[in-house]
């Protein structure tokens, strides 16, 4: 469920702390696009930040501590973005999974590459005159409007048709930031892919950071046992908290990585 604004993640670090201390251990996941690093209009563009990678490689270094990236990006492109060794890796919102050295795609999201390139061939021509594009992630693929937002029934408009002409039901559209994205239809999400790391690691706090339509997934699968951190200034959404920016997300994995460390530290400290 969505609740109204959820109150600012820096009003209740001190309630965080105490969670920390009482767990057995931190999952930490999150998004990567508006989260680790800024939106931006071409694709290609974002990159970790130093002070990213500094605090994500000191959580990843606690024995007590696991990392996790689920994004929309292709696996391949998310791992080679983000290169840090030692972490897991969600491609794809969950269709494609790096855990413990190796990568896995979900079976039905394999059977309808096929189709997907049909798909992506019949919507690039139909935008062919349009500054939009297509961004072909191997199992999903998204499309771009965000030089040309003029056109975003003209897009929605093209998704629509190119799939109900090519195989009708086997795809799902969803809507994110000037994008639309087009994944086979297939019970599996961010969620999903967080509930599978979090049966590995009873007794542990999860938490989930991320800004987008596609995180609340992940948002909701935590809300009895973990915690989500909305990014952005959306008034509805399934997080328990919120902050304001990726500027913001950089502030709180700076506070995780040193207070929140010495907080899971004092689990059984006399």
């Amino acid at each position: 469920m969505t609740t109204d604004t959820p109150p600012t993640l820096w009003d209740s670090l001190p309630a965080l702390r105490d969670r920390l201390a009482d767990a057995n251990g931190l999952l930490f996941c999150t998004d990567f696009d508006g989260t680790l690093a800024g939106i931006e209009i071409n694709p290609d563009a974002p990159a970790l930040g130093e002070e990213n990678r500094v605090a994500l490689e000191r959580l990843r270094d606690h024995d007590r501590v696991d990392v996790a990236v689920i994004s929309g990006r292709e696996l391949a492109d998310l791992r080679e973005r983000v290169a840090i060794d030692g972490i897991d890796y969600a491609g794809n919102h969950g269709l494609e999974l790096h855990r413990d050295g190796e990568s896995t795609t979900h079976p039905i999201a394999r059977r309808r590459r096929r189709d997907l390139d049909t798909i992506v061939a019949d919507i690039e021509e139909r935008l062919d005159d349009t500054d939009c594009f297509v961004e072909d992630k191997s199992v999903s693929a998204t499309v771009h409007y965000r030089t040309a937002p003029e056109r975003e029934s003209e897009v929605h408009d093209a998704v629509e048709t190119a799939v109900e002409r090519v195989a009708e039901g086997g795809f799902e559209l969803s809507t994110g930031k000037e994008i639309v994205e087009l994944t086979p239809t297939v019970a599996w999400d961010k969620g999903d892919a967080v509930s599978l790391l979090v049966a590995d690691h009873d007794g542990w706090l999860p938490i989930y950071i991320g800004d987008d339509t596609t995180d609340e997934a992940a948002f909701r699968e935590l809300s009895e046992i973990g915690l989500g951190v909305h990014v952005g200034t959306d008034s509805e959404t399934a997080a328990d908290y919120r902050i304001d920016d990726p500027d913001s997300v950089t502030r709180f994995l700076d506070w995780l990585a040193d207070e929140g460390l010495a907080a899971l530290d004092s689990r059984g400290a006399a």
